[in-house]
């Protein structure tokens, strides 16, 4: 699979913007582990390099255009006729999106971008970048962890923004419908989320449950948040891979002590952004080192390519090991495909996804064997990994 790249398609007419989100991509990319020279940035004045043999992504850089004279809109056709994704990126206010981009695009979502928070979302497109790619899970997930007694209104002020930054959060009080095994689902969404917010309360270690729960967070290798109350913080997230520490001040709250303060909540939902991806690189890492050790042992001779996908023969049979975090489901299958034919062409007979199945409920795992019976491509769970290579 040398040849595969991935197109980042920037057109428009920059607002000194272009430059930190390819910086942005490239820190994040290099966080991930993948060569950053699977990438091809193209515009205008390269754009007969662009194929649609190669998956792309287009940012379209708008600005306001009172003669709708914009840039590159030739080009953009091309982009939306092939079907790429494509993410309108406007200078200032949404307000003024359809005066900043062509008519081709109006209907799309965009982003705005002013100078107080720039920063922020170039993160922001950078992860979008990734996500389009398939190199960032689309399924932005949080878990809240918490005392009820003491952070109940702080877990639910987050939960809200959180979900209104675009992430899918588990609350216990709010995402649990009636019928479900309370501790068994609790796991099972702690197994799938990329981050956990500890809200840490002085009591937050007197319970059982939130004690367990920071275990299983360090065991699943969660990256976290840990926001410590006014004068008191915490060890025990010691063991996590990825963890930033935010210590609040008396000040940090308001209405009476119940809520956070406004800044305080952009900061969390920042560093969870900004922690994701690494969380994510370190736990796919983490089953790529323990599958490559135990085949080793066994005497096979496992290959990692560029894409940290497995590559090994085993009975005489060429097989590829895709690794995947959290619970697999039909996009994972789905996502592996786009490799089916790079795959095939190498004569590879079987193509796995590699998974850690710590946590995952029956019912799931039930589930994931019914979709190996009807795709060609099944799944393999690091715990059953020295059995299968026996």
């Amino acid at each position: 699979m040398k040849n595969y790249c991935y197109q980042l398609i920037i057109l428009g007419k920059d607002f000194d913007i272009r430059e930190a989100v390819i910086n942005s991509l490239k820190d994040k990319v290099e966080e991930i582990g993948i060569d950053f020279n699977h990438f091809r940035i193209i515009n205008d004045e390269n754009f007969d390099e662009y194929t649609d043999a190669s998956p792309s992504f287009c940012i379209y850089l708008g600005r306001n255009e009172e003669n709708k004279q914009f840039a590159d809109v030739e080009l953009l056709k091309k982009i939306v006729v092939d079907a790429s994704l494509v993410l309108p990126i406007v200078q200032g206010s949404l307000e003024d999106f359809n005066q900043c981009v062509p008519k081709i695009i109006s209907t799309y979502n965009g982003l705005a971008v002013s100078d107080q928070d720039k920063d922020v979302k170039v993160e922001k497109i950078a992860n979008n970048i990734l996500e389009a790619f398939s190199l960032l899970r689309k399924n932005r997930r949080v878990f809240i962890s918490y005392k009820r007694d003491e952070s109940t209104s702080v877990a639910i002020q987050l939960y809200e923004a959180l979900e209104r930054s675009g992430f899918d959060v588990f609350l216990d009080t709010h995402s649990i419908r009636p019928s479900e095994p309370f501790q068994d689902e609790l796991w099972h969404r702690m197994a799938d989320s990329d981050v956990v917010v500890l809200l840490n309360t002085s009591n937050f270690l007197e319970s059982m449950w939130t004690t367990k729960e920071l275990a299983m967070a360090n065991k699943l290798l969660l990256g976290m948040i840990v926001v410590s109350w006014p004068d008191h913080s915490i060890k025990d997230h010691r063991d996590a891979e990825i963890s930033f520490p935010i210590q609040l001040k008396a000040n940090d709250f308001n209405y009476e002590g119940k809520q956070l303060d406004d800044n305080v909540v952009d900061t969390i939902i920042e560093n969870v952004e900004s922690i994701r991806a690494r969380t994510l690189a370190a736990r796919r890492d983490n089953l790529i080192s323990n599958f490559m050790k135990m085949a080793k042992f066994r005497g096979y001779a496992p290959q990692l390519d560029s894409y940290k996908i497995i590559s090994m023969t085993k009975n005489n049979e060429e097989i590829v090991l895709v690794p995947a975090v959290g619970i697999p489901n039909s996009l994972n299958y789905e996502s592996s495909s786009v490799f089916i034919e790079e795959i095939r062409k190498k004569k590879y007979e079987h193509v796995y996804i590699l998974f850690d199945e710590t946590c995952i409920r029956d019912y799931w795992l039930n589930h994931l064997k019914w979709l190996d019976s009807s795709l060609s491509v099944e799944t393999l769970s690091i715990l059953k990994v020295q059995k299968w290579l026996n």
